[in-house]
């Protein structure tokens, strides 16, 4: 059984709160001036249009069609924390000018936003498995100098920069999957966190394909058999709570000494096994201890549906984040399983931890499960090298399938406000026309009469 996390449900709140207050601020600034909006949050201009179009249509109906409130209650954040240590010692040394002269007048929506972002990551400093939901890939360093500056000053100084401190993640394709359904209302909450965590810049997909590829190089130590006692061998706090974890969910004595990395021995794991059981024995009445319910999957039927898919890749995001944050990828991975248990739990599409230990991690060491990223929709997604159904992308999939919005056709072709890889857009052409030398025609001859 999974006990959540006590602070998982705040966490999830202050998400929800921060992504009002962005699509607030967002809206604010954009009826005043579009052009200045897209400058001050880095945002494309027809992204900026996408937003107050949907606040003209909110007005319009009264309330009954508000898609920003749709986009404030997702149940998984719309922007990531684009702070690092030396804007943190920066804000504390007084006022910082807006990036142009222009933006001055907006300072004050931006000091009411960075507030609440600073007021948020101030709760998270010191949990790092509740941190990971509240900002993005690599902020160690970040979250560390947060925890040892000064609460009250960095609440003050917050308004000092002249910038926001977060920026949005989602992109314009991201609306037309949610909203433009064929059915005309919008996906459901789960299946929003779940497309807004899978969203993936290129300079994030550059770091996490290194990182995995600096993990894959990491050789495992090797277990070498020995005959008659075995030798003591203590295991370090944070990797005995990961073994406990395992047992609760019901994991394989086999399957733990393969998925973790250290000297433990299969005689540790059975006198974890066994105390596990025993409390569960003085938990649960009626004698014998009560197990995981047993379902019949497969690494099949794990890569051969979109939703799965989809669901795999948001683990492996959370996990990332994780171990950005300092914890190591086994137990930053049984953390990821159970915060999508406890918050996005779908009977439908149910995988068990055992099942993804042995379809996703375990091939990812041996280099068969790969992360790509899908042009279209700016997202990334695992594809394993022997399951192949035709579109890798799973959001393409399920749009494919009238499951989620579909991209307009006058957008379909060139992404205008989407993302591209910069290897692969086409060399710059010089200005100016070049001077083509034309040929000349005799003038043809009239007919004499």
């Amino acid at each position: 059984m999974i006990t959540p996390h006590p602070l998982h449900a705040p966490c999830v709140v202050d998400q929800k709160d921060l992504n009002e207050a962005i699509v607030t601020a967002i809206v604010s600034v954009a009826q005043r001036n579009a052009h200045h909006c897209a400058e001050l949050f880095g945002m494309p201009l027809r992204l900026v249009e996408r937003f107050l179009a949907m606040a003209r249509e909110a007005c319009a109906s009264e309330g009954e069609v508000d898609h920003l409130l749709d986009l404030a209650t997702t149940p998984s954040a719309l922007w990531r924390v684009a702070m690092s240590a030396q804007d943190v010692d920066l804000m504390q040394q007084g006022a910082v000018p807006m990036v142009k002269p222009y933006l001055e007048p907006y300072r004050t929506v931006v000091a009411r936003l960075n507030e609440q972002v600073v007021l948020t990551l101030l709760r998270y400093t010191a949990q790092p498995r509740t941190a990971a939901l509240v900002s993005g890939l690599g902020n160690h360093e970040f979250m560390t100098a947060m925890a040892t500056a000064s609460c009250s000053t960095l609440l003050h100084s917050a308004k000092n920069m002249g910038r926001p401190l977060v920026e949005l993640t989602i992109n314009e394709t991201y609306l037309d999957r949610v909203f433009s359904t064929a059915t005309g209302t919008p996906v459901a909450a789960p299946m929003r966190g779940l497309l807004a965590r899978v969203m993936c810049s290129w300079k994030d997909y550059a770091l996490l394909s290194e990182a995995l590829e600096r993990e894959a190089e990491d050789v495992a130590p090797r277990r070498v058999p020995k005959i008659g006692r075995p030798t003591a061998v203590f295991l370090p706090p944070g990797e005995a709570d990961t073994i406990k974890q395992l047992i609760a969910h019901g994991v394989s004595t086999k399957t733990i000494l393969a998925f973790t990395r250290s000297e433990v021995n299969s005689a540790q794991v059975r006198r974890l096994r066994d105390t596990a059981d025993a409390a569960l024995l003085c938990r649960v009445p009626g004698g014998a201890p009560v197990g995981p319910p047993s379902f019949q999957d497969s690494n099949a039927a794990v890569w051969g549906s979109a939703t799965r898919r989809l669901i795999v890749t948001s683990i492996f995001a959370h996990q990332r984040i994780l171990v950005s944050l300092g914890l190591n990828p086994q137990a930053a991975f049984v953390e990821a399983y159970e915060h999508h248990a406890t918050h996005y739990g779908d009977p439908a599409n149910h995988l068990s931890l055992s099942r993804l230990i042995s379809a996703v991690f375990m091939p990812m060491r041996s280099a068969q499960v790969h992360l790509g990223r899908c042009d279209e929709c700016g997202t990334m997604h695992l594809v394993h090298d022997g399951h192949h159904n035709g579109i890798e992308c799973p959001v393409c999939a399920l749009a494919k399938f009238r499951k989620l919005g579909r991209v307009p056709m006058l957008r379909a072709g060139p992404p205008f406000a989407r993302e591209l890889d910069p290897s692969t857009l086409p060399a710059p052409v010089p200005m100016g026309y070049p001077k083509v030398r034309m040929p000349r025609y005799a003038a043809p001859s009239m007919p004499s009469s």
